[in-house]
């Protein structure tokens, strides 16, 4: 992994600047995508359809920070175009912990659960996102109350799993799953 410094500046936000209508290319693009992301694997074609309603697509100019660690994710996006580095804070500086691209996702943990971002992302290039904001994914849930389970259960997964290489202890799991459940309450 690279060390460098990572451009993350003050109080993050995708400004209204940067959002753009959804096309029929992007929509049917989204249909393809969203049952491939770890969260969402179990929705159908229907709720992908209903869940695609309440979906923004951004533009983000190269540079860009799009999370900070420490802080809430706005939404859970998902790359359409371009490429995203992943970044943390470490007491030896920055350090480079992935590069997302096109059909990746990230920041669904933080919306999910409410807690702040253990890391954060800057545009590597000119991106285009999709931004799912949690209100969108609460919809879809509360018409069919068996995928909030389903959903936490992949949340808790998927963090364990991206903790930096370490294991999550169950205990700890079940905690992010009740914490999940409260998002959809």
């Amino acid at each position: 992994m690279r060390r460098g410094t990572a451009p993350l500046p003050g109080r993050l936000s995708l400004r209204r600047q940067y959002v753009m209508p959804l096309s029929e290319t992007d929509l049917l693009w989204l249909s393809g995508k969203l049952s491939q992301v770890d969260i969402l694997r179990d929705l159908s074609a229907d709720e992908v359809a209903r869940l695609a309603q309440g979906i923004d697509k951004a533009e983000i100019p190269m540079g860009r920070p799009i999370l900070r660690q420490g802080h809430r994710a706005e939404a859970f996006y998902l790359i359409r175009a371009g490429a995203v580095s992943v970044w943390a804070e470490t007491p030896e500086g920055s350090e480079r912990l992935a590069v997302l691209a096109e059909g990746e996702s990230f920041g669904e943990v933080s919306i999910l659960t409410g807690q702040a971002c253990n890391a954060g992302a800057v545009a590597d290039q000119d991106c285009v996102l999709f931004t799912i904001p949690p209100k969108a994914l609460r919809e879809v849930v509360r018409k069919n109350p068996a995928l909030a389970e389903r959903m936490s259960r992949a949340v808790a997964e998927r963090s364990g799993a991206r903790a930096l290489g370490i294991d999550v202890a169950p205990l700890d799991r079940a905690g992010m799953l009740d914490r999940v459940r409260l998002f959809f309450k």
